[in-house]
């Protein structure tokens, strides 16, 4: 006997798969029952995590790429001006008329070589310092996530975007301030959620069994994803675990500091105004703002694990200390020091490159872990 579904049956079907998947939670086993519309596997066994909140300007700063969100009534050219970047390579890139209406919250990606310019002029480039192969600490974490990018081809939807990356068609649509129907332009990209994997779990008797993962063999690869940014990255001299990053973010005010002997832990590298301050995930260091051609001093007592360059030629200068500690200093020159030197406390080692603002960005890790320079010096 041929069974018939009445509507109700149906809304109700999906209304328990559609609160199942808001929950995270496994239900039904209906993947093979009314041609697969309902499989949410993937969906449902990928959490993820909360998309990183924007700056006062709507941008977000990721390890190697940056994005801006737009508000309501934006145009192309009012949020390159409110970044401080040329507006129609903005809009080509991301396939955006000049005269088009953006909507509340819509992503608009920097190109590659293209920075969001802070406050007081200095560019928001994000870098990455891997410090992994210096670190005494095996035990620390990796490298933070970041999302993909996609950059949506004609005829895609949130619902196909969505199923390429394994992720749920709610979440795609809340990391990018979009609707489930709303209308896509090529050209334009999302960001893809983060996932945290979850574990298969096995079911106890008599409770049967759980949606298990479908075939993926007909999956397409997914598409539009842009290659990172170039990165600096330290030498291997030890043990290694994983990079960590060092995005530079906005700016802030501080008192002026002076680079002198004290009973905290380390002193100051150097004399000036704090530009940038700490903030765990965001800016590992401190920025310090200080006259080009100012002197920059060691921390404390130790040895120069490392000198190397970013991808520009800016200097960056790794000292080990005793209990695990590194200090990190860039955007330097003149390095009066070398891979291997033992230094003392003050003694000074490399001076602040120019730059408008001229600054040194000062780092204290521990292990890998970064923690906030405020508290050691």
């Amino acid at each position: 006997m041929a069974l018939k579904f009445g509507s109700k049956y149906i809304l109700s079907l999906c209304a328990v798969t559609a609160l199942a998947g808001c929950t995270n939670s496994f239900g039904l086993d209906v993947r093979d029952q009314f041609g697969g519309i309902l499989d949410t596997t993937s969906a449902a066994e990928n959490s993820v995590t909360e998309r990183p909140e924007p700056d006062a300007r709507g941008v977000i700063t990721f390890p190697s790429y940056q994005v801006v969100l737009a508000r309501t009534g934006d145009r192309i050219g009012d949020v390159a001006a409110r970044i401080g970047v040329d507006a129609d390579r903005l809009g080509r890139f991301n396939g955006i008329p000049q005269e088009a209406i953006l909507r509340y919250g819509e992503v608009i990606a920097l190109p590659p070589n293209m920075t969001a310019v802070a406050a007081d002029g200095a560019p928001l480039t994000p870098t990455v310092v891997d410090i992994s192969e210096l670190s005494d600490d095996p035990s620390a974490g990796p490298k933070p996530a970041e999302p993909k990018r996609h950059r949506v081809v004609d005829g895609e939807t949130v619902y196909t975007i969505s199923r390429l990356y394994s992720v749920s068609a709610e979440d795609l649509a809340k990391w990018n301030s979009l609707s489930l129907t709303s209308e896509l332009r090529p050209g334009q990209y999302l960001l893809i959620p983060i996932t945290q994997n979850r574990p298969t779990p096995v079911s106890a008797p008599g409770e049967g069994s759980i949606t298990p993962t479908p075939p993926s063999s007909t999956r397409p690869q997914p598409r539009g994803e842009l290659p990172p940014a170039e990165a600096m990255t330290m030498p291997t001299t030890a043990d290694a675990t994983a990079p960590v990053t060092v995005p530079v973010p906005v700016a802030n005010t501080g008192p002026v500091t002076q680079a002198s002997q004290s009973d905290a832990r380390f002193m100051r590298p150097v004399s000036g105004t704090i530009i940038r301050s700490y903030k765990k995930g965001t800016n590992e260091g401190v920025d310090i703002g200080a006259p080009e051609g100012a002197a920059v001093s060691a921390a404390d007592v130790g040895t120069v694990a490392a000198i190397t360059e970013d991808t520009k030629g800016v200097a960056i200068v790794v000292i080990k200390h005793a209990d695990g500690l590194l200090t990190v200093y860039t955007n330097v020159d003149n390095l009066l020091v070398k891979k291997g030197d033992a230094v003392t406390r003050g003694q000074e080692i490399a001076k602040v490159r120019a730059g408008t603002p001229s600054f040194l960005h000062f780092e204290v890790r521990k292990g890998l872990e970064s923690v906030d320079p405020d508290d050691y010096i």
